[in-house]
Order: structure tokens, then C-alpha cells, then sequence
């Protein structure tokens, strides 16, 4: 097992959380998506847990990018990202499950488990159910869900009146970073302003807090 996560000190968690199951081995261990795409290949592991924030790309890329190296790699994102829109492009990315980082220890285990058995996994406290969330039936797509995982990151804490220092500062990029992914942001969903962005959230059901 491959185990993709930047923070040090969650890595060695779940790195810790998976010797309590003789069943997995974990054999690397990534900070970023570049290092990732490469252990891959070497350790062509049955099972990568993938972060969906990562300093040099995001989860769902480098989901593609692992398949891609490796087919039979099966992937589990694991993230603190409850919103289906991320759990959606997961999916379509080729992800096998997608569980969260507020779930006990033994709901990670069966998550990883249910990906051994090659099954899809959705952790409940995804905001859509799994049925929908895996795309069996998809509604409309919004223009907000065309947005990268790290455009919908930025928008999201936009739209709850953060500014672009408190963004870079969450998303551990730089303001300039920001200002561009604001300035693509607006671009694609055809705003000028936050006051706009906030009524287009409005708009589309989007809980701001």
C-alpha cells in the first residue's frame, strides 16, 4: 500500500491505523504528487490512499496519473472534503473509494477493505449518496462543478468571505496563486466580483457559513 499525504504527522497516523490489520503492508510513503507518480511504478501497489490537497497538485490528478502508471492500482481518496462535488470528480478520475478523515479508525480499515474486495466505497458523511456521488445517474452539472478541485477549494472559501491571504494561508499557496485561480474562477463561471459568487452559491443550494 501507498500511502499519498504532505502532513507528516497524519501519514505516520494512518500509517499506524494500518498496522492494526495484518491484512495490509504499507510499502512507500508520499508528500507529493511527483513522488507519487513515480513510487508508484516501482512499488506497484495493490492499494494507494491518496490526499486530495497536495503542495504540487491535487488528489484527483494524481488519481489519474497513478492509473494511469499503474492500471491495477486501485485508489482510495481520503480527505476532510465532505461536499460530493469532490467525491464526484474522484469517481471520474478512476478513484475505487472516497473516505474522510473525521471517520474512526475501523471505518477507514473497512473502506480499505471493501477497495481490496475491488467494491466501491462511499463514506456516509459524503453530502450526496453513494449511488449518486459514483454517477449511476447524474442530474444537470453546474457550472461550478466544472471547476478543478483546487478552483472549488479556493471558490469555497471565497464565497464564506475569506480573504485571498487567509486562502493562500489555508491552502498553504501564495496570494498571487490565488489571485489566479480567482481570476479562472471568475472567468468560468462568468462573475466580477465576490458579492456574485456568493449569490451564484446561493443560487445553486451551496451552504455559506
Amino acid at each position: 500500500m501507498l500511502l499519498v499525504e504532505d502532513h507528516d504527522l497524519l501519514r505516520q497516523g494512518l500509517a499506524s491505523i494500518l498496522t492494526r490489520d495484518p491484512t495490509f503492508k504499507v510499502v512507500g510513503e508520499a508528500g507529493t504528487a511527483r513522488q507519487a507518480a513515480a513510487m508508484v511504478e516501482t512499488l506497484r501497489p495493490h492499494i494507494a490512499i491518496v490526499d486530495i490537497s497536495l503542495p504540487d497538485g491535487d488528489g484527483i490528478a494524481t488519481t489519474t496519473e497513478i492509473i494511469r502508471r499503474q492500471p491495477g492500482t486501485r485508489v482510495l481518496i481520503l480527505t476532510m472534503h465532505v461536499h460530493q462535488f469532490f467525491a464526484r470528480k474522484a469517481f471520474d478520475a478512476g478513484a475505487s473509494g472516497y473516505a474522510l478523515k473525521s471517520q474512526p479508525p475501523e471505518e477507514i480499515l473497512e473502506a480499505l477493505r471493501t477497495v481490496a474486495r475491488g467494491e466501491a466505497y462511499t463514506s456516509s458523511g459524503v453530502s450526496q449518496p453513494a449511488t449518486v456521488v459514483a454517477g449511476a445517474a447524474p442530474g444537470p452539472i453546474s457550472a461550478i462543478e466544472e471547476l478543478s478541485p483546487r478552483e472549488r477549494e479556493v471558490f469555497d472559501l471565497a464565497v464564506r468571505g475569506h480573504s485571498n491571504l487567509t486562502i493562500g494561508k489555508a491552502l498553504c499557496i501564495s496570494v498571487k496563486t490565488v489571485e489566479t485561480h480567482r481570476a479562472h474562477i471568475n472567468n468560468k463561471l462568468g462573475v466580477h466580483s465576490t458579492g456574485e459568487l456568493i449569490r451564484l452559491a446561493a443560487h445553486e443550494g451551496l451552504v455559506v457559513q
